[in-house]
């Protein structure tokens, strides 16, 4: 019989426990398929006859009360076996249901049910065989199943028919099993002999996968003619390439479509995993492979201006870094977020707003009248407009935390006079900053006065130290050092600190697109690996000497904080 002209009666039950000598169903649903819809349905609690136990009540939802009056089993599987008829018995682990089943059955004095069965696990075992769980939440979640009602009968039975076409489908597609009888044959194949790993993918698991280096890196799968498909990159190589040709069968289509085409691997290797991130990006930039959805053009980010070369300082955004004496920070995420820090700043710093004409005549203006602004036109007091300056600049390096602490206070008053709808904006705020503040906590400086060795150790690399060099807010270039390090090792920061950190040089007039999307990265990697780093900040005071020595005392025993040097 086709697969297309049988019927398929899908069902769940809910039970009091998991032995059917013991316990007893409270419930039964089932869905009746035909060549792919489903039409018709079955539902109906049960009176196990016992109390349901609390922790049942938790999963399901079903109380002793909701069965006490809900007819017994014996009333019920007349009905239910009158809904099955002929079909095929379907259930996701299909031993339990059938045995709960027949052990009703058994104790009305009934035969058991003659149907033949079909079991969704079985099926999820050979055909996602790479899948981490076959449980019916994980293929829903895998499949994209929208489930009502889950860990109810019905629900649950809706499920796993969902499940059973999308199994059916497959098995037609890559197995070409269209028949009943070779269905019901297949949920008993050994593994073996279910599917063959395609040659190519074989051929690169066997003679490409070994002979990756265990290093950070980037890697680019390309196709036939040698085109890149997708550009990655990895904190090591083996492990995140083997990611890719490993259960295949339990990837998305795309993925899978892909994986199709891909004919070879190359991979670059790098000293950092930070090295990765930034190859990563300027070669799917560069590249731009069909597969690789993020990151495939540059972007203006939004940044925080202090205008301090102003006597009277406002704080705006902008998305162009240039040399006019003003201090950038971020890059944040948007213009919301911009905007979100810049109002922040108003209210709680008060800054002036105005333009500079208005300030030189001397109006007052509305900010002045909002209580938002620290009124210079009037006071012409630069000496404690330059302290709010500081704080302002304490705040934006993420080392004045006192804004925080305030909003945490207002958001839970709002709580407290159940202002909810305040206090959700309050704490949706925090939140934003919070994280925007880490990552500058980390640089405490604004972008072009960011000098600093980042020096990381790695939990995964133990005896070995990274110091990532960073020279006007960019990253420019990495050493890697033994912990402790040796005499060469020692010379070699020393002569780096030399060139990298030079005095006489200039700081670039602006920052194109990639420099600002680098800045942006480099904040992404030090806020994740934020409890792993020192970070040894550099001015021109200090001298190369001191900066060695404290890059060597860092990687020998790593402080929490920022050190100013």
């Amino acid at each position: 019989m086709d697969i297309a002209d049988a019927t398929f009666v899908v069902t769940d039950l809910e039970t009091t426990g998991t032995t059917p000598d013991d316990d007893r169903i409270m419930e039964i649903g089932a869905v009746k398929v035909r060549d792919g819809s489903v039409v018709d349905r079955f539902q109906q609690l049960v009176n196990p006859q016992q109390s349901v136990p609390g922790r049942i009540t938790k999963m399901t939802g079903i109380t002793t009360g909701m069965v006490f009056e809900a007819p017994p089993a014996d009333e019920v599987l007349p009905d239910y076996r009158a809904f099955l008829g002929d079909g095929i018995l379907v259930a996701h682990n299909v031993s339990f249901d059938g045995s709960f089943l027949d052990a009703e059955l058994q104790r009305m004095g009934d035969e058991t049910l003659p149907n033949e069965t079909l079991c969704t696990v079985r099926l999820a075992r050979r055909l996602l065989p790479g899948l981490d769980s076959k449980g019916l939440s994980r293929l829903a979640q895998f499949y994209d199943i929208d489930v009502e009602g889950r860990h109810r009968a019905l629900g649950d039975a809706e499920a796993t028919s969902v499940v059973l076409r999308r199994f059916v489908s497959q098995l037609a597609f890559e197995h070409e099993v269209e028949t009943v009888e070779a269905l019901l044959r297949f949920q008993h194949q050994s593994y073996q002999t279910v599917r063959e790993v395609p040659g190519h993918i074989e051929s690169i698991r066997d003679e490409v996968l070994p002979d990756v280096p265990d290093e950070p890196g980037v890697y680019v799968m390309k196709n036939r003619s040698g085109t890149p498909l997708y550009i990655g990159k990895a904190k090591r190589l083996p492990d995140r390439l083997r990611s890719h040709f490993t259960a295949v069968e339990s990837s998305g289509a795309r993925k899978r479509k892909m994986l199709q085409k891909v004919r070879s691997v190359d991979w670059t290797t790098t000293a950092t995993e930070l090295e990765a991130i930034l190859l990563e990006s300027r070669r799917i930039k560069a590249e731009k492979p069909r597969y690789n959805r993020a990151q495939r053009r540059y972007y203006n980010r939004p940044f925080i201006r202090l205008d301090t070369a102003h006597e009277y300082p406002t704080v705006s955004w902008t998305r162009r870094l240039e040399a006019d004496g003003a201090e950038y920070y971020g890059p944040v995420r948007n213009t919301e977020q911009a905007e979100m820090v810049v109002d922040v700043v108003g209210r709680f710093f008060q800054l002036r707003e105005c333009d500079d004409e208005r300030l030189h005549l001397g109006q007052r203006c509305l900010y002045a009248d909002m209580d938002r602004c620290t009124v210079p036109c009037e006071t012409k007091d630069a000496e404690a407009y330059a302290t709010v300056v500081e704080r302002v600049r304490a705040f934006l390096t993420g080392q004045d935390q006192s804004v925080l602490g305030t909003m945490r206070d207002r958001m839970q008053r709002a709580s407290d006079n159940l202002n909810f709808e305040k206090a959700a904006e309050l704490r949706d705020t925090l939140e934003q900053l919070e994280r925007i503040l880490e990552k500058q906590r980390v640089a405490a400086a604004p972008v072009r006065q960011h000098n600093a060795a980042l020096v990381h150790q790695a939990p995964d690399r133990a005896g070995r130290v990274d110091v990532m060099l960073v020279r006007f807010g960019r990253f420019e270039e990495s050493i890697a050092c033994a912990a402790p390090p040796s005499p060469e090792e020692r010379g070699t920061l020393l002569e780096r600190c030399r060139s990298v950190f030079d005095v006489e040089a200039d700081p670039p007039e602006t920052f194109s697109k990639r420099d600002a999307t680098e800045i942006r990265l480099l904040s992404h990697w030090v806020y994740a690996h934020r409890d792993e780093l020192t970070s040894i900040r550099w001015d021109a005071v200090s001298s190369h000497e001191d900066m060695t020595e404290s890059i060597v005392s860092a990687g020998l025993e790593r402080v929490p904080e920022s050190s100013n040097q």
